[in-house]
């Protein structure tokens, strides 16, 4: 199990986390930015290297929190740029570094994680919310071109999520979950299961599809 995330040392922390579970040797952190293909590229030749293959990709990485809420016609373009780079072009990237080695494999997983602001239109993120529409297409086109590979692509869309990111309040949390059919704040748990499902051989039948995990806000 690899843990890859721009920043390391968070990555290495998270990892010692998981040695705890799955072994020691079992769970590495590396460092990545997914905007850099040359960074990718060492990143998934690291895991292969250390950990004998890949199996599953989780592309989670994208910006969000460190965003201010704005019209779109006040984002800057270098930001627009950066928000789409990171949250679409990342996905891509790290989709594209990991598939010689699921193809040597036989088969393989790859995971993406959304957004309901795809549905909902959240007001002054449109960058956001377009760098995450954008996935559904990537997610469909990946899965019918890698469907001959027994590599199966699929897209997780999470709510409004409890993560600890100042940019939502506890305020604002509490009050879109009063939206929902399960009338509480979401976290980040709430989304272990689906993901390891997406991940686990209980799936191998099910590609380019949209799960969304929001307690039922949002029924997409």
């Amino acid at each position: 199990m690899a843990v890859a995330d721009v920043d390391l040392a968070g990555a290495h922390e998270t990892a010692q986390v998981l040695e705890q579970e799955v072994g020691q040797g079992q769970a590495i952190g590396l460092g990545v930015d997914v905007a850099d293909p040359q960074s990718v590229q060492e990143m998934a030749q690291a895991v292969a290297q250390r950990l004998g293959g890949i199996d599953v990709l989780v592309n989670n990485a994208a910006l969000w929190g460190s965003l201010q809420r704005r019209p779109f016609w006040e984002i800057p373009l270098d930001e627009w740029d950066r928000v789409l780079t990171v949250n679409t072009r990342g996905p891509f990237l790290c989709s594209r570094a990991v598939l010689p080695y699921m193809r040597q494999r036989g088969k393989g997983k790859i995971i993406l994680i959304g957004s309901t602001t795809i549905w909902s239109a959240e007001s002054q993120l449109t960058h956001y919310t377009v760098s995450k529409a954008a996935l559904v297409g990537l997610t469909r086109c990946m899965a019918r071109e890698l469907g001959p590979y027994q590599i199966c692509v699929n897209l997780v869309h999470p709510g409004p999520t409890d993560t600890g990111v100042p940019v939502q309040s506890r305020e604002y949390l509490e009050q879109r979950s009063r939206l929902r059919s399960l009338a509480r704040v979401q976290t980040p748990e709430d989304l272990v299961g689906t993901v390891i499902f997406l991940a686990s051989d209980a799936s191998d039948f099910m590609t380019g599809q949209q799960l969304v995990v929001d307690g039922g806000m949002i029924f997409g």
